[in-house]
Formats: C-alpha cells, sequence, structure tokens
C-alpha cells in the first residue's frame, strides 16, 4: 500500500517534469538573459563581444528625450481609449441587459471585431486611408490621415472600435450578477432609474469596472502591432508607443542592451504598483 501511494506521489512529478523545463527554457532563461545584456554594451554589429557597462544602458535610456516622449505618448494613449471603451461598453452593456428579441445574434455580431487581428486590422486601415486609393480618404475629400494631426484620433478610434467589445463582455457578465430583488426594492421604495444606476448598479459592478479598466488600460499600453502595422511609430516618433520604442531600439538602431534596459525599466515601474494593488485586493477578499 504504502509503495503504491509512493509511486503515485513521485509519478506526479514526473508527468510535471517536462511542463516546469519548458518554463524554465521559455521564461526563466530569457528573463536571467535581459537582465544580463542590460548590464553590458550588447550592440548587434559587436555582439559576441560585450563588455561590461553597468548602469551605462539604464542611464543612457533615462536621458532619452525620444523614450520619455514613448513614455507620454503610451500613457496617454492608454488613457483615452481605456476611459472610452469603458463608457461604451457600460453603456453598451445598459442596454443589452433586458429581454429583447434577436439579443444573442447582435451581441455575437458586436463581439466580432475583437476576433480580428490587430495586424491585420492595422494593415485593413492603412488601405482605408491611404493618401492615394483610401476609400475614407477620398469620400472625406482627401483629408491626409496618416500625416497630420488626426493621426492619434485616428488610432484612438480604431482601438475603440476593436476593443470596446472586450469591455462590454466583462460589464454585461458583472450586470447578470446583480440580483434583480434589489431594483425590486427600490421600484417599491420609488427609486427613479438615475438613482437605481448610481446606488444598485455602478456600486454592483464595481469589481467588474476594476478588472475591465485595469486589462484595457495594461494591454493598450503595450500596444504594438496595430500602430506599427499602421504608422510605423511616425511621422517622426509621433506615434511612438514604448513597445515600438524597444523594437526599434533592439531590431533598427541594434542596441540590445539599452532595449532591453528600457524593458526592464517599464517592468520594475508597472510591478511595484500592481504587486500594491494584488496585497490590497487579496486584503480586502479576507476582511
Amino acid at each position: 500500500m504504502q509503495q503504491g501511494i509512493s509511486l503515485e506521489h513521485k509519478m506526479k512529478y514526473i508527468l510535471l517534469l517536462p511542463l516546469a523545463v519548458m518554463l524554465l527554457l521559455l521564461i526563466t532563461f530569457p528573463t536571467i538573459y535581459s537582465w544580463y545584456l542590460s548590464f553590458h554594451r550588447a550592440v548587434l554589429a559587436n555582439y559576441f563581444e560585450m563588455p561590461f557597462a553597468g548602469l551605462e544602458n539604464y542611464l543612457r535610456v533615462l536621458t532619452d528625450s525620444d523614450f520619455w516622449h514613448s513614455v507620454w505618448f503610451s500613457i496617454y494613449y492608454a488613457t483615452i481609449v481605456s476611459l472610452i471603451e469603458l463608457f461604451l461598453g457600460f453603456s453598451i452593456a445598459l442596454f443589452f441587459n433586458r429581454k429583447m428579441p434577436g439579443k444573442t445574434l447582435i451581441i455575437s455580431l458586436f463581439l466580432l471585431p475583437m476576433m480580428v487581428s490587430p495586424a491585420l486590422l492595422g494593415v485593413m486601415f492603412r488601405l482605408l486611408l491611404n493618401d492615394s486609393v483610401g476609400l475614407f480618404t477620398y469620400l472625406l475629400g482627401g483629408v491626409s490621415f496618416l500625416t497630420s494631426e488626426y493621426l492619434i484620433p485616428v488610432l484612438i478610434v480604431i482601438d475603440v472600435l476593436q476593443w470596446t467589445p472586450f469591455a462590454f463582455l466583462i460589464l454585461y457578465s458583472g450586470l447578470q450578477t446583480v440580483p434583480v430583488e434589489l431594483y425590486e426594492a427600490a421600484a417599491i421604495d420609488g427609486a427613479s432609474p438615475s438613482q437605481n444606476l448610481f446606488y444598485i448598479t455602478v456600486p454592483a459592478v464595481a469589481p467588474f469596472l476594476v478588472i475591465a479598466a485595469l486589462l484595457r488600460w495594461l494591454d493598450s499600453f503595450k500596444v504594438f502591432d496595430m500602430v506599427f502595422v499602421l504608422t510605423g511609430g511616425g511621422p517622426g516618433i509621433m506615434t511612438t508607443s514604448l513597445s515600438i520604442y524597444i523594437y526599434k531600439m533592439a531590431f533598427q538602431t541594434g542596441d540590445f542592451g539599452r532595449a532591453t534596459a528600457a524593458s526592464i525599466l517599464v517592468l520594475l515601474a508597472f510591478s511595484m504598483p500592481l504587486v500594491a494593488f494584488v496585497r490590497r485586493a487579496r486584503r480586502g477578499i479576507n476582511a
């Protein structure tokens, strides 16, 4: 009996061993190597001779005006699109939070943009907004969207079109958890629709709002594929996000040391507030 239990106990670890090795190769080693690169002059032209650079890469990144431009662009872009998507997603979720004919079909169609690859969406809008053959450019009287002050609003509109369904999905799920009895009790007390919204609905779905806001902000902050395909980070550095800055530093400039240093700075900047947020959330659950 004891031998059978011991064999079963060992078998668990044997079966987990391939996964542990895969995680070690795909996560642990690249992470450690990234830290190593960030402290060395890892330039593509002389990659196999990497002298120790100490904090030089970090200092060069922190004193680079292009880096700070990409930081502020990413923060601005993520904040604007996440706020708009939350507002629209919540409004549409409220609209569909009732019985209506064809609701399932309409919701299914509404979710379709979320299934499209951001890179493919970037290619599609690059054709639609092309100065010479773009349909939108032709219909709007030859407005040059890709080389003007309209470029950032265009990026925001595209992101909102694609990811509002994601916010809607989370918030609609949250609305389904609100007990109907609360609204019935409020109706007996003579509560108005606005009072129902602000005193019942919003507090009830507040955790879902926080989750949707956090997920959308973080995802928008690291935007790369759609913006890179559509604008390449230009004109100039106008639409260069942090992800595009790091990509260009690594694969166009060939400076892997500075690119990994920038990545680690972003990681550290986000780790501290996220750890504090998770600890606070756990304390709230345990309380």
